[in-house]
């Protein structure tokens, strides 16, 4: 199902009769579980579980700013409903990744487990906008771990989709910005013409043992015209990531820790980057210049440096021309 079809939806839905103070739809037959799409007497959007008449549920009234969630157990439904419209392409979005995550479960404590474990997973992004905006710097970091994100949703197809998204760790400030099973990543974002980048620690470079270490540098150039912006390359990581039946509320939460939401993504509108190139760098070959932990006296840390690319062509593993 795509956003395309929800909205299809939305608009049967406005010029149906109500039911039990509810305009509704089914979401669809293919799925086990009766999931409904809403509109109340309020006009909210409201996604709608219908429990079987013998199934007891026992949660407490869930209410934020600007969102809901309630069971009505003379109707047996779980409501969530949405309490702001200004956030109702995120609501799609959370409809979207819930039935993603439901669609398959007949058992009907499961999936009325998974619906409301769904809600708590995407409350967080229902919140007031941050005030404090990024500099451009870390806007262009961002802009190119989305960049290696968004391969890695397309490529790395022998590891499950939401076990890909769940390796970005880049906005946690912890270890490398990608961390898999068998390697890590460490993302530099420079412009285009530069032929270095900066190295903020040396930790960054550590090797860990069993595991391939892998330097991944996004060549970019500033383009307001042809260029990209952080929205519209989180709608197209977006886009792949329901494709494949992920969790997006997985990107939205690593987002989230640099003051990010889909509301506020539009205030960089004016920082957009056409991407050229994501190189890779074998840090694991022999004579691969970093200053690393193991090399420093223990009296000495928080080292910062350039690294020269331009004599590192011996260490290169691929380039990817995008």
């Amino acid at each position: 199902m795509r956003v395309e079809q929800l909205a299809d939806k939305w608009e049967q839905i406005s010029g149906s009769n109500a039911v039990k103070g509810y305009k509704s739809l089914r979401i669809t037959s293919s799925c086990y579980s009766d999931v409904y799409l809403a509109i109340n007497e309020q006009g909210n959007h409201c996604l709608i579980l219908s429990l079987p008449n013998d199934h007891d549920l026992k949660f407490k009234v869930i209410r934020k700013d600007k969102i809901l969630l309630e069971y009505l157990a003379d109707k047996s439904y779980v409501v969530m409903t949405l309490l702001d419209s200004d956030f109702n392409g995120l609501f799609d979005d959370l409809i979207l990744s819930l039935f993603n995550a439901i669609k398959d479960i007949e058992d009907v404590a499961v999936y009325s487990k998974v619906f409301i474990q769904t809600f708590h997973r995407w409350v967080l992004f229902f919140t007031p906008e941050f005030s404090d905006k990024l500099p451009k710097d870390i806007v262009k970091g961002i802009f190119g771990e989305l960049i290696v994100l968004k391969y890695l949703v397309k490529y790395l197809k022998y590891k499950d989709i939401n076990d890909v998204l769940s390796g970005w760790v880049g906005p946690y400030d912890q270890g490398h910005d990608f961390v898999y099973d068998d390697r890590n990543i460490e993302v530099k974002t420079k412009d285009h013409k530069k032929v270095s980048v900066r190295i903020s620690g040396e930790h960054q470079l550590e090797i860990e043992a069993g595991k391939e270490l892998i330097l991944s540098v996004v060549s970019v150039t500033e383009d307001l015209i042809n260029g990209a912006s952080l929205k519209m390359l989180l709608q197209e990581l977006k886009e792949l990531t329901f494709e494949r039946f992920g969790d997006f509320s997985i990107v939205l939460k690593a987002l989230h820790q640099k003051g990010l939401t889909l509301q506020n993504i539009v205030a960089y509108d004016n920082y957009r980057f056409k991407s050229e190139a994501i190189t890779d760098y074998n840090c694991l070959e022999k004579g691969f210049p970093k200053i690393i932990p193991a090399n420093l006296p223990s009296n000495i840390s928080n080292v910062k440096y350039d690294l020269n690319l331009t004599e590192m062509s011996k260490f290169i593993l691929r380039v990817r021309e995008l």
